[in-house]
């Protein structure tokens, strides 16, 4: 991460930045969708249509903000099937028949957007088909609405790309296109300074924030001494079953709680040569959350 979120000022707000409205896929009209998430105790919402942008600035209140973007599917020259991208704050449409994966991608920076790119292992996507890509900042670590064929979870993507490609952060969504299956599931975590895009936006972009399905990461912290020359990472945490420490290849540590406790501490002494290491919660039913990566 850029920025530790845990030791700067602000203020934490959770929010999702993957849903669907009756503009495209979805069961629920737009209003109706902001609506449900602010009624579940959610500070922001990304309605992310496939193929087409809607206007949404009118859905947020003092309390709620609501943010327009979209789903968007270029072609995939590289072999996989066609991509599937989240473009947070977008304002227009990006059609994307004639363009290259990377020309959509510099289209969602220069309207002021980032991009996420969404649920590899649903999408069968591997190394190949990231490797040539450039100008996204995140991909989902985890997708609720894949759990309905058990693909979800896209640790090991996101581990593949930290160890071959370089620095890019992890993000929990519920994609919501239903009404109760796929919503209120997995969310961001975000401390920004206040509530409104700009200081959300630059809150994803330095990865101040972690993404959740329940359990807290309460605290975070790389511990330098000696000239920083040890480094330890500690994390606290509300009550888990492990804590995992991942690093680069064969680096990392997992800590399992004895048989009927819990964990709410661990501690990571990091080895030299590491280039990053990211932290990794469960709970007793299997819920995790997982924080942005510490960067060597």
């Amino acid at each position: 991460m850029s920025i530790n979120p845990f030791k700067i000022s602000g203020q934490w707000y959770r929010g999702n930045t993957h849903s669907h409205s009756t503009e495209s896929d979805g069961r629920l009209p737009i209003a109706d969708r902001f609506a449900a998430y602010r009624q579940a105790s959610y500070d922001f919402l990304v309605i992310t249509d496939h193929r087409t942008v809607s206007e949404v600035s009118a859905y947020s209140t003092e309390d709620f903000l609501a943010i327009s973007g979209s789903e968007v599917h270029p072609e995939n020259p590289y072999g996989g099937g066609t991509y599937h991208i989240v473009a947070i704050n977008i304002h227009q449409k990006i059609d994307c028949a004639k363009l290259h994966p990377n020309e959509v991608l510099e289209e969602i920076k220069q309207q002021g957007g980032e991009a996420v790119l969404c649920h590899p292992y649903w999408c069968g996507h591997t190394l190949l088909d990231y490797q040539p890509l450039t100008n996204y900042f995140a991909v989902e670590v985890y997708n609720d609405t894949c759990m309905g064929i058990g693909k979800g979870f896209s640790e090991e993507a996101w581990d593949n790309m930290l160890d071959r490609i370089g620095p890019v952060h992890g993000i929990a969504a519920d994609d919501a296109h239903g009404t109760e299956h796929d919503c209120f599931h997995a969310w961001v975590m975000l401390k920004a300074r206040e509530l409104n895009t700009h200081a959300v936006m630059d809150a994803f972009r330095t990865g101040s924030f972690y993404s959740t399905m329940g359990p807290e990461i309460v605290d975070l912290d790389l511990i330098e001494e000696g000239g920083n020359s040890k480094k330890t990472i500690t994390v606290e945490c509300t009550p888990v079953q492990s804590v995992v420490f991942k690093g680069q290849q064969s680096r990392g540590k997992c800590v399992v709680a004895p048989e009927g406790e819990y964990i709410t501490q661990a501690e990571y002494d990091v080895p030299s040569g590491t280039s990053y290491v990211r932290v990794e919660i469960t709970d007793d039913q299997g819920k995790k959350a997982w924080s942005n990566p510490f960067y060597f």
